[in-house]
């Protein structure tokens, strides 16, 4: 994805040359796909469309994945999933250049069509990039860079593209997730938090194709009507760039660390506690603050945002918004002895949650356990004789 002031001008340059333009026989329309970065904007790749006659001089890149911070109350849009992006293009070198310098790699799939089918699409991404026909709401599973390049191919041969279908594998969109985010990021973990009931919904092979891998595969294997014959949809790929392979490893600040070490650390201290007969309140108000804040920001994501696959969220039922609430009430000495109902229900219904959630509709990251018992530990230990007279 770019930024729409990096691509503006070179959209400006380009296409009024390219409104006339009839492609030449030695044209080629090529599916380019790019490997992922370390960021999260880029985990999931990029599918962009080129088109090269160097008979005509022509060599750009047409791409979806556009979109401009200077569009008004952007960071609000986008946590609410209203992000609009843009098809713009650029110049096949400057594209490489930048994916280059992000050590993203970059494949190629030249098209196996008819001239005229490659100039109806040559002609259709034009009009689609003009200013007024260029704007589109961003979905992120079902119309992003990687969807719209399948739907304009599909359209280009009227829709006679055939895939294989007989290997596609029953995967949901977590499992997709899953497969493009680093799994002990924070980063990772908190996407995979995010995602509510709707991400477990199992993908159709056409669905799959929102991520730029799958739709490359799926090309890979596709054929289409030529001469009375089925043929294949692309030619065989090509690397024009190789990345260096990212570097991971063990990392002391990863979720998986800190969040089990902390564990280990509540634990201690709550045994501690139990046998000094002190309440730890300090204890509390970061544990409930945390968990509390977090339950915010998945409530903002499931009630809030419009984003696909946030809604109905059952990571609520632990990490729950009112916990942020109760961290500061518990600070007033005045008000915890009408607060212990508030902890027993936490302890009953986080107690609940881990006993069911291998039934619950919903796959859940492993880390939430160790959550849970965090938060178990903090509500159950107050029912101990003696820990209600005095505090640290």
């Amino acid at each position: 994805m770019k930024t729409l002031a990096l691509l503006a001008i070179f959209t400006l340059l380009l296409f009024p040359k390219a409104y006339s333009t009839q492609l030449s026989p030695q044209s080629q329309i090529s599916l380019l796909t790019c490997g992922p970065g370390d960021d999260i904007a880029t985990y999931f790749g990029h599918s962009a469309i080129r088109i090269n006659d160097p008979q005509s001089g022509i060599d750009y890149v047409f791409n979806y994945g556009v979109y401009s911070f200077d569009t008004p109350n952007f960071a609000w849009r986008f946590a609410k999933g209203e992000t609009d992006y843009i098809l713009a293009g650029e110049r096949m070198v400057s594209f490489m250049a930048s994916y280059r310098e992000e050590q993203r790699s970059v494949y190629e799939q030249v098209l196996n069509i008819s001239q005229a089918e490659k100039q109806s699409l040559f002609d259709a991404l034009v009009e689609n990039a003009k200013k007024e026909n260029r704007v589109y709401r961003y979905r992120h599973f079902s119309d992003n860079c990687s969807t719209r390049v399948r739907d304009q191919f599909e359209k280009c041969v009227n829709h006679q593209l055939q895939y294989d279908t007989l290997q596609d594998t029953k995967l949901t969109y977590r499992n997709l997730v899953d497969q493009c985010v680093p799994g002990n990021s924070w980063n990772g973990f908190g996407i995979k938090l995010a995602l509510g009931i709707p991400a477990d919904k199992v993908t159709t092979y056409s669905q799959k194709m929102f991520l730029p891998d799958y739709l490359m595969n799926s090309m890979a294997n596709a054929t289409v009507g030529k001469d009375g014959v089925r043929v294949p949809f692309v030619l065989p790929r090509t690397t024009l760039f190789t990345a260096t392979p990212l570097q991971s490893g063990f990392s002391l600040t990863s979720p998986a660390v800190v969040i089990n070490l902390f564990f280990l650390f509540v634990a201690l201290f709550s045994f501690i506690e139990y046998r000094r007969k002190k309440r730890m309140i300090w204890l509390d108000f970061l544990v409930f603050f945390a968990v509390g804040f977090a339950g915010i920001l998945l409530s903002f994501l499931c009630f809030v945002s419009v984003t696909e696959a946030t809604g109905w969220n059952l990571n609520l039922v632990w990490a729950l918004p009112t916990h942020f609430i109760f961290a500061f009430l518990w600070l007033v000495p005045s008000l915890r002895p009408n607060l212990g109902w508030y902890l027993k229900f936490t302890a009953g219904i986080v107690f609940f949650f881990l006993i069911t959630m291998i039934f619950l509709p919903q796959t859940f990251h492993w880390l939430v356990v160790p959550a849970c018992l965090i938060i178990l530990l903090r509500s159950n230990v107050f029912f101990k004789p003696g820990l209600g007279r005095s505090n640290i």
